[in-house]
């Protein structure tokens, strides 16, 4: 047994508990209240807390792409699925390091770690993978456009390359035998893509879209589309998609019909911003991408700004790639807390977004996302208060403890003050 004392922050939404603890038994939450009302069964258990600690769920990264190791798509032909997995543990090792026990895999090899975990051959935050991508021919994911159409389809990448309704249902039934938890397609170009328009194509018919919809259903799950274009992000809503990422040109149509859909939208604003700091920082970028990318990204900051007023579900990810020439490299994926404070968001919204929202993204909304008794405990303490500077978030140093699934899995609280307490 074990127990947090401390600000509890129950993901919730409420009004903090100033003076709070959480209980563990096991790999579950069974007390979250006043530190007062503690049952008098944890008395002896070892107890947890730091000075101005903060209580949280533990965060979830929404969208992630765990072992691509840069945006440029020739470094893609020259990996390996073994260089993928080593990618892939150290970034996830870096993001538990910053508060996350669980991630959403939007497209790569990571898929398959999910059985080394199950089998406690790896000790990793909770992945929930969407296994390859699935792109049209010529679309956002078809990467290796300078190569013929027959090379492009053969090399080790990120995406199935489909046409037509039965290719995307073999992708698809590929991808869920494989582990996959649900489906993410491309449904417009996007701001890296150099043989398309972001803000103008529509990718995939409107049977696709349909297919890899029912594909999905039928295994009790949703797909996810990668929709930067107006055309792409209405395609992706009449069809059935459920969320939207990125949604950098969103009208009213779109918002109404997520709204009266119960669909998710999944911003991504960090991967623009490094995009963004990174062309100020190189001259020599495409005239075409540069442009592409700066279009993007204020047309990105207004519609998620209207979504966001209008009540859309928003969660919270960054979009890395492990690009450690661009900035979008794991150790920095708390990124996203800062540049959604820029968008707008309080730090209450910030907070649930990267837990309880981005825990019915995973369908885990009954066992992660928020503090309540007899939830799995994946439990994080944080030094400082986010709802006075949501910003201490970004620093890894700040997260003293995790907890996932009932056990420690970092602990940095200093000499003096574990000292203090009961181990």
């Amino acid at each position: 047994m074990m127990v947090l004392k401390g600000r509890v922050l129950d993901g919730n939404g409420g009004a903090p508990i100033e003076t709070g603890a959480v209980a563990i038994q096991g790999n579950r939450l069974k007390y979250v209240g006043p530190a007062a009302g503690l049952p008098a069964a944890y008395a002896q258990a070892d107890v947890y807390q730091v000075e101005n600690g903060t209580i949280l769920p533990g965060l979830i990264e929404g969208h992630v792409h765990m072992s691509w190791g840069g945006a440029n798509p020739i470094a893609w032909i020259n990996a390996t699925p073994q260089l993928e997995m080593a990618r892939s543990l150290r970034a996830l090792q870096q993001l538990r390091e910053q508060g996350y026990t669980a991630i959403r895999d939007m497209g790569s090899g990571c898929v398959f770690l999910k059985e080394c975990v199950r089998e406690g051959l790896l000790d990793l935050p909770r992945i929930f993978a969407a296994g390859r991508i699935l792109t049209q021919i010529g679309g956002h994911g078809d990467a290796y456009q300078k190569l013929t159409l027959d090379a492009s389809e053969r090399v080790y990448g990120p995406a199935y390359i489909v046409t037509g309704v039965d290719q995307v249902r073999r992708a698809i039934r590929i991808n869920f035998r494989n582990g996959a938890d649900f489906v993410k397609i491309m449904t417009s170009g996007g701001v890296f893509s150099q043989g398309d328009r972001a803000g103008e194509t529509c990718h995939f018919s409107r049977d696709e879209i349909r297919a890899a919809v029912e594909e999905a259903e039928n295994q009790g799950t949703y797909v996810s589309a990668h929709a930067q274009s107006n055309k792409g992000i209405r395609a992706a809503l009449e069809n059935g998609v459920k969320c939207i990422e990125h949604g950098f040109y969103l009208d009213d149509w779109c918002i109404e019909r997520m709204l009266k859909n119960d669909c998710w939208l999944v911003p991504t604003f960090s991967i623009m911003h490094t995009s963004k700091l990174y062309n100020d920082q190189h001259p020599d970028v495409l005239p075409e991408l540069r442009e592409k990318t700066l279009r993007s990204y204020e047309a990105h900051y207004r519609s998620v700004d209207r979504a966001h007023k209008a009540g859309v579900k928003i969660g919270m990810g960054c979009d890395f790639v492990n690009d450690p020439v661009m900035g979008s490299t794991y150790d920095r994926a708390t990124m996203e807390f800062e540049r959604m404070h820029a968008a707008g968001f309080s730090p209450m919204e910030i907070v649930q977004a990267a837990t309880r929202t981005n825990a019915g993204l995973l369908g885990m909304s009954g066992e992660l996302g928020t503090l309540e008794p007899d939830k799995l405990a994946d439990v994080i303490l944080v030094q400082g208060n986010p709802l006075d500077d949501i910003h201490l978030m970004c620093c890894a140093d700040n997260v003293k403890l995790v907890v996932q699934d009932g056990r420690i899995v970092k602990d940095i609280r200093s000499q003096s003050q574990k000292g203090a307490f009961v181990q």
